[in-house]
């Protein structure tokens, strides 16, 4: 009887147990969930979350498919490759009901879309108020759909996420201004692109009839002359299409022949170069933002690159930059070079590891060049390891001081992480190649107008620097049509300008 009581009350506790077990367990809240919502969701308006934009993929179309993909693996899938859906397995699941902190997400509806619509996002936790920020857009209030895993994985290890806020008035306010902001953009590109080829073509046109070396100096200081005036016009809010067009045609035209007036070589061509650099890296890093919703310059709507240098303006500021170099000559191109490439690759300003190895083959040649006595294979070889050396501890440097970009955290990866990378961007090269006839007879014609140009009488310095460092630039970005079109632009003008016009850019050249 007694060992009957003795049972009972055993089974009893033991019952108690799991069942008070079984509660803790059902009440246990996660650290960090994220839930899918539709973009009607009341919670996208209320004043207890921290709000922004998603940018739900990469590339010129979008889909709910991949961007799920994106959402759960931590990492910006491009449309192009394996239809948006990044390699890799899942980091984190879908949760069915909050946690402490909650990411709330609307993705795009089932099929393909255009890549051009922003979504809600809102996170609901301890911190969490006002606009949300991403220390991968560095634009308030924008998201990248890659930046929720690491996040949710960074707040359930203790840590730092990337995606965090800002306290704001009006927060839901500040994001329809940002949305229509990226709309104004977007659509202001096409004719900034225009414009820009129009301006140097005339410019150039007439030089070459003419062999005018003012018009010459015009024709190569376009680009940059119209990348300074998107960047003013963005940050005075001039931001409507005809605006921008008509802005850049009348302002970028003027500039660029104002400066072939008055800044000819050396001095004062150089410092109007020099001060072209420093007002664009000073933007980059003071108020990114200017650039960021530039007419001409990164495209955050797209999701490819979201601040700093993109392979457009990487390609425009190839030819100044070493224009600048050749001005300044042997004894201080070393130091030039390297406070070009340090703003091409640092993390807070350009961001840009294609730039940073494309742009120092272009120094390297640039350099052996102006020599007047033939370098050996030997001594190339050692310049050539002395420029890979100088790209690796310029990343270096830019890492340990608390720099943080995709540039940084390939180079930390190790060689096979590098390797990976540049293997990933000439699988998208060859898909944009290819991805229509009209890409493909661009990219042709415009490797053709280079190969023309590597066998041009007499050789100019600065345009066989320029044509290996476009070489360069062709392995190691993923935008290949751009590159080769505006490069042989770009070419084409230094030819007209120091070669058949007979410009001299200093002693050696």
């Amino acid at each position: 009887m007694k060992a009957r009581r003795s049972i009972g009350i055993v089974a009893l506790g033991l019952g108690l147990a799991a069942s008070l077990a079984g509660t803790a367990a059902a009440g246990s809240i996660e650290r960090a969930a994220v839930i899918v919502v539709p973009a009607s969701s009341s919670v996208f308006t209320t004043p207890k979350a921290a709000h922004g934009l998603l940018v739900a993929g990469a590339g010129p179309t979008v889909s709910r498919h991949g961007a799920l993909g994106s959402l759960l693996r931590g990492k910006m899938g491009n449309a192009a490759v394996n239809g948006g859906v990044p390699s890799g397995k899942p980091k984190i699941e879908l949760s069915s009901r909050p946690g402490e902190t909650t990411f709330y997400v609307a993705l795009p509806p089932p099929g393909r879309h255009h890549n051009v619509v922003r979504y809600p996002i809102a996170v609901i936790g301890p911190g969490y108020r006002g606009l949300l920020t991403s220390t991968s857009t560095r634009l308030d209030g924008l998201v990248a759909i890659g930046d929720v895993a690491p996040s949710v994985l960074a707040i359930d290890r203790g840590k730092e996420p990337r995606i965090r806020s800002r306290s704001a008035s009006a927060p839901l306010a500040h994001l329809r201004w940002l949305d229509q902001r990226l709309d104004d953009a977007h659509a202001s590109r096409n004719g900034a692109d225009i414009v820009l080829v129009c301006l140097v073509s005339a410019f150039g046109l007439i030089a070459l009839a003419s062999r005018a070396l003012l018009l010459g100096r015009a024709a190569f200081l376009c680009a940059p002359a119209c990348l300074v005036v998107a960047v003013l016009l963005s940050a005075v809010g001039v931001t409507r299409p005809w605006q921008v067009v008509t802005g850049l045609a009348m302002i970028g035209g003027g500039l660029a022949l104002a400066g072939g007036m008055l800044l000819r070589p050396r001095a004062p061509l150089a410092l109007g170069l020099a001060g072209v650099f420093a007002f664009l890296f000073a933007v980059m890093w003071a108020r990114p933002e200017w650039s960021i919703l530039a007419a001409i310059g990164p495209r955050p709507d797209g999701g490819g690159r979201f601040y700093g240098v993109n392979n457009q303006v990487e390609t425009m500021l190839l030819a100044p930059a070493l224009v600048l170099c050749a001005l300044v000559g042997l004894r201080a191109l070393a130091v030039a070079a390297l406070l070009v490439a340090a703003g091409i690759a640092a993390s807070e300003v350009g961001a840009d590891g294609g730039g940073l190895v494309s742009y120092l083959a272009g120094f390297v040649v640039l350099g052996l060049r102006l020599r007047e006595t033939r370098p050996s294979p030997a001594r190339v070889a050692v310049v050539i390891g002395i420029a890979a050396a100088t790209a690796v501890a310029l990343v270096g440097i830019d890492s340990a001081t608390g720099g943080s970009s995709h540039v940084t955290k390939a180079v930390g990866g190790g060689p096979g992480t590098v390797a990976g990378d540049i293997g990933h961007r000439l699988h998208l090269s060859a898909i944009s190649v290819t991805s229509n006839w009209h890409a493909a007879l661009l990219f042709t014609a415009s490797v053709v107008a280079l190969v023309w140009l590597a066998f041009r009488r007499p050789r100019v310095a600065v345009l066989d620097a320029f044509l290996v460092a476009l070489a360069v630039s062709l392995v190691v970005n993923d935008t290949p049509v751009d590159v080769a079109a505006l490069g042989a632009l770009a070419g084409l003008v230094l030819w007209v300008w120091l070669g058949r016009s007979g410009e001299r850019l200093g002693p050696l050249d």
